[in-house]
Parts: C-alpha cells; structure tokens; sequence
C-alpha cells in the first residue's frame, strides 16, 4: 500500500502529538522523580500531591510496617550519589489507628521490600528513632532518640555514616549516629509513610523539604 506524502507527515504530526501529550504519572512530585508501594501494601495504594505553591508534600501510605526483615509503605524518592543533607518539618494528619505508624526520611540501595536502608523515623506514639538494615534481608536495627515526637527530621549521609538530627517546636537539636552501613554510592533517597496496618491508610504533611549535596 502506498502513502502519500501529505498523509505520511500526518501520521507522523499524530504520532509526534501523541507521545508529547501523553501523562507522565511522576509529574507533579517537586523534587522527587517517583513514587511507589513497597512490600505488603494490598489493599490501600498511596499517594503524593505537591503544592508547588506553599512547598508542601501530603503523602498517604498504608503497609505493613518498617521493620525485621522487609517493609510495606509508601515511598516518594529521587536517586542521589554521594553525601547529602535531608531536611523536613513533618506531622501526621489525624489521629491515626497504630501507635507505630511512620513518617520519616530514608535512604535505600534499591526498592526491594528487603533492601538495606537507614531512615530517620518518627512514630504515631512520638517514637523517635535512627532505624536501618544492614544488609538485603537482615533485622533491622534502631537507635533510639531521647527526643519523643519530633516534627523536625533531618537525615545526613557523610560516606557510610548515617546523622539523624531532630527536634520538637523549635527545641534543641539532638542528634544520633550510625556507622558502618553501606548501601553503595548511588541510592534512593525520599520521604515515606507507614500505617503499619494494611487494612489502613494514613497520610502526612511535610514541609520545608530539602535536598543538599555535601562534600
């Protein structure tokens, strides 16, 4: 069959349409690339809107937990190589149902339920807390805070060493320290939240939310 030119180009100013008007569903997230449920999340799917006007994340994840030997929850994240400063001020939305229902910073070496990762968390009983897994399918470990409920997060990569430094209202900084867990040069890097409950979601404003590189 033969096409002639005139139908020729329309077909490719269709194509050229089409493709330059097709939804990116990662468009809208600030400075993350993408967003995705990792683990046990069946029931409820998250979700992330930004208001590029005020610079706020409201993110609503369900999942398992963060915690033993894999994860449920939702994820918005960027790659990152190298040292960087994460920053937020952050809170849950509501009363919640679980105590142990999470937000937080973390970074991964991959989006495996399993993956090796350190996270700055906060929990839905005010639990404050440096947890990380050091290998792909290991317990994870914590180190606790002695600040309770923390609505300023920040999480500091300096090589393999993971500095998490919060505060509540404006309070002093308190800091804790990890050591020794290497999750490779290039990982994800992102907010999250965590229902700990698959039968519920729960959602979280984060504000002031930024990302440095470091030396």
């Amino acid at each position: 069959m033969k096409i002639s030119l005139l139908n020729a180009s329309a077909i490719i100013l269709i194509a050229f349409c089409t493709i330059s008007f097709t939804k990116n569903p990662n468009a809208g997230l600030g400075i993350f690339s993408g967003q995705t449920d990792l683990g046990n999340v069946v029931i409820h799917k998250g979700s992330a809107n930004y208001d590029a006007k005020s610079k706020t994340y409201t993110i609503e994840g369900s999942g398992s937990n963060i915690w033993a030997t894999a994860d449920g929850f939702h994820y918005v994240w960027r790659k990152m190589r190298g040292n960087f400063k994460l920053s937020t001020s952050a809170a849950f939305i509501g009363k919640g149902v679980e105590d142990h229902r999470k937000i937080g910073w973390m970074v991964r070496a991959s989006l495996d339920s399993n993956s090796a990762h350190a996270s700055a968390v906060v929990h839905g009983d005010g639990l404050t807390s440096l947890q990380f897994r050091k290998s792909t399918g290991a317990a994870t470990e914590e180190k606790r805070s002695t600040l309770v409920a923390a609505n300023l997060i920040q999480l500091e990569r300096k090589g393999n060493s993971y500095i998490m430094t919060v505060s509540k209202d404006g309070g002093p900084l308190i800091t804790d320290q990890v050591d020794n867990i290497k999750l490779g040069n290039e990982v994800y890097v992102g907010l999250f939240v965590c229902s700990h409950n698959v039968n519920v979601s729960e959602k979280a404003v984060f504000e002031q939310v930024s990302i440095v590189a470091t030396k």
